[in-house]
């Protein structure tokens, strides 16, 4: 009997594991947070991946503005867990991000945070 649920175990073991092979990765987190509140001059996106990703687009906007803030750099070029993106350093107000990153198995993922940026008063204009 104790074989028997062995064996099924086993079985049972092995039948799963490609299925974990094959999860999808996914943003982990973020710097700035959703939600999150910073100090004026931020100049740095960052994004964490559950697996390698390579970052392809990313949109950084203040919410009352109808266009996007200069990168500062290029987007990353190789595969990796996290990604981190200069950006104009930004001034006091609401932003919103939006990004989208491919996987090593062509997996194409988006995403989208929103955050605030405060003065030297902690005010967010």
């Amino acid at each position: 009997m104790h074989a028997l649920r062995s064996a099924a175990l086993f079985a049972l073991m092995v039948a799963a594991a490609p299925l974990a092979a094959f999860a999808h990765a996914k943003m982990l987190t973020s710097t700035p947070k959703d939600g999150a509140t910073v100090a004026a001059g931020l100049s740095d996106i960052e994004l964490a991946f559950s697996k390698p990703m390579r970052l392809t687009l990313l949109h950084v906007r203040q919410a009352n503005d109808n266009e996007d803030v200069p990168l500062r750099g290029a987007l990353p070029t190789t595969f990796e867990k996290a990604a981190k993106v200069a950006v104009e350093a930004l001034k006091a107000g609401a932003y919103a991000v939006s990004w989208t990153a491919v996987s090593e198995d062509g997996h194409v993922m988006t995403g989208s945070f929103a955050f605030t940026v405060t003065d030297a008063s902690g005010t967010a204009q």
